[in-house]
């Protein structure tokens, strides 16, 4: 074989050698390339998931933050409200912003750190202008509940959700009963009172009536109903005691008396038996 066709051929090798080792480098990038395809197809799939889900818990939050502001209805921030000893409130939001009398409030303030709100109360609008207003209590308080204050950014809504008006109602129930029970109380006193104090003013006519009333000493009423029922009785015993004393004294003077002259009479009686009798003929000379 000539020296070329040799060259050629071992050409010829080398590159179906390359051939060859390009064409799996080929197959080997392509199946990378087809590796990284499928990833990226199912990361894209699983992202679109994760995506769908995402949407629908933004919308289901959205939803659930309309229902909410539905409930809570208007809000107004006030720089400053002042609760007066009355309960009365003073609030710097006015007919300018919406506010107008007659109004229902509900007013919230931040707690002393910062990290809460707290119910103020509820308060329907007396006064307004365009600068502020002046509510009064609309629901019953305790009296422990009228302090003065001074409260700084204030929150005022017009509606609270109905799962919190209700234990709001369930105490202005319990502070109407309370209130009642109290009320209740104190008209029994009273009735206890009235009822004392006629009892006392009968025990006083009937102490009287039993010790005497020394304001009708100058009437001319029985003497009974000056002196009492039981000074009269005493003096009546005394009387009586004093009567029977008397007539037993004087029962045992009769007696002494009968005692004395029975027994004259049996001493004349003696005296008469001890004289000498005198016969018929004796008195006949006589």
């Amino acid at each position: 074989m000539h020296k070329s066709g040799i060259v050629l051929a071992v050409f010829v090798i080398l590159g179906t050698l390359g051939a060859i080792f390009m064409s799996s480098k080929a197959f080997a990038v392509r199946d990378a390339w087809m590796k990284q395809a499928q990833d990226n197809e199912a990361a894209i799939r699983k992202n679109d998931e994760e995506i769908a889900a995402r949407k629908l818990t933004l919308r289901d939050k959205r939803n659930d933050y309309a229902r909410t502001m539905f409930g809570w209805d208007r809000e107004w921030m006030a720089p400053a409200a002042r609760v007066e000893q009355n309960g009365n409130i003073t609030l710097q939001v006015g007919t300018g912003q919406g506010v107008q009398p007659g109004q229902l409030l509900y007013v919230f303030a931040p707690n002393a750190e910062g990290t809460a709100s707290v119910y103020i109360g509820d308060f329907k609008v007396d006064k307004a202008n365009e600068q502020g207003c002046q509510a009064i209590p609309n629901s019953r308080r305790r009296p422990s509940d009228y302090k003065e204050a001074v409260l700084q950014n204030v929150r005022v809504r017009t509606m609270v959700p109905r799962e919190y008006i209700a234990p709001l109602e369930t105490v202005d129930q319990r502070l109407l009963d309370a209130e009642l029970a109290i009320r209740s109380n104190k008209d029994e006193l009273a009735r206890q009172g009235r009822l004392m104090a006629q009892a006392e003013k009968l025990i006083a006519t009937r102490m009287k009536e039993l010790n005497g009333n020394e304001d009708l000493a100058n009437e001319d009423i029985p003497e009974v109903n000056i002196k009492g029922l039981l000074s009269s009785i005493v003096s009546e015993e005394e009387v009586r005691n004093a009567a029977l004393i008397e007539a037993d004294r004087l029962m045992r003077l009769l007696k002494k008396t009968r005692d004395e002259f029975q027994a004259i009479r049996k001493e004349n009686q003696k005296r008469v038996d001890s004289l000498p009798k005198v016969t018929a003929e004796q008195s006949a000379s006589r």
